[in-house]
């Protein structure tokens, strides 16, 4: 009889240690870069992409302050108190969004997608070795995400925008430097207290970037929750509501249900809450 093929990286199935799926999971700690191509090695590029990438998110905020200062007659007070609410709100939506695009590269696509290939493929195997992550510097880890929350995206968002609602491109500015930043706030959740800053620890100890605890929720299969990855404040209501059970409702098989045929009959069942 012919040998079945492994699935790679590119393939469907590959996903958590599922059989057949091309990925084994290392013991004690041990790196595994599943990703073809891919390396632990922070590379020139890596830098120069990210580097170039927060000089221009600084500088779309910086010009969206400054059309909100000339927007408010140059009342100092005013436009601080705008721009911090602006913020806040961005980081509260920006945590959905990381949740978002965690529920759908985790659970849909695989290597061959197009743009969010690599993102898939890469959020996929994290789960054979989650540890892995923690071996990444900072410019490895995220620069992928420089892709869909980079430069162009804010050009053409700020484009739209136009200086009459500078609010906007403020809002959009933080939201894609968090959602760039959520891969850095994730290999921190999987690192020890001792193994990062204290200001890191404090970050987390005030909700400000998710925590250990809670992101471990996730890593227990079959991975249906707990998909915010940067402070972790949409977790539980999206988790108790059913949200992301309802928009497994699409006509395509999830991740989740291949590993929990149980999950996929009481979804389908229209029980949607997540049991703790």
């Amino acid at each position: 009889a012919e040998e079945a093929t492994p699935k790679s990286y590119l393939d469907d199935g590959f996903v958590f240690g599922l059989e057949g799926s091309g990925i084994e999971r290392p013991k004690g700690g041990e790196a595994n870069v599943v990703v073809e191509g891919d390396s632990l090695e922070t590379q020139p590029y890596q830098v120069a992409a990210v580097g170039a990438t927060f000089l221009g998110h600084a500088a779309f905020a910086t010009m969206a302050i400054s059309q909100m200062m000339n927007l408010n007659d140059g009342n100092a007070a005013l436009t601080s108190v705008e721009s911090l609410a602006i913020i806040a709100s961005s980081w509260v939506l920006a945590d959905l969004g990381s949740g978002l695009l965690h529920f759908g590269v985790d659970n849909y696509g695989n290597g061959r997608t197009p743009v969010m290939g690599s993102i898939i493929a890469a959020f996929q195997g994290h789960h054979s070795a989650p540890w892995t992550i923690t071996y990444r510097g900072f410019c490895n880890n995220v620069y992928k995400l420089c892709v869909p929350f980079g430069i162009p995206t804010m050009a053409l968002i700020s484009t739209l925008a136009g200086s009459e609602h500078p609010g906007v491109t403020l809002f959009f500015t933080v939201f894609c430097a968090m959602e760039i930043l959520s891969q850095e706030m994730h290999k921190w959740s999987h690192m020890r207290k001792s193994e990062v800053p204290s200001w890191v620890n404090w970050l987390q100890d005030t909700g400000l970037s998710i925590g250990r605890g809670p992101h471990a929720q996730h890593h227990l299969a079959p991975y249906d929750g707990n998909y915010c990855i940067i402070s972790g404040i949409c977790n539980e209501p999206l988790d108790k509501s059913g949200f992301f059970r309802r928009l497994e409702h699409n006509g395509v098989e999830s991740n989740a249900w291949k590993l929990d045929p149980e999950l996929r009959a009481r979804t389908l069942r229209g029980e949607y809450r997540l049991e703790a």
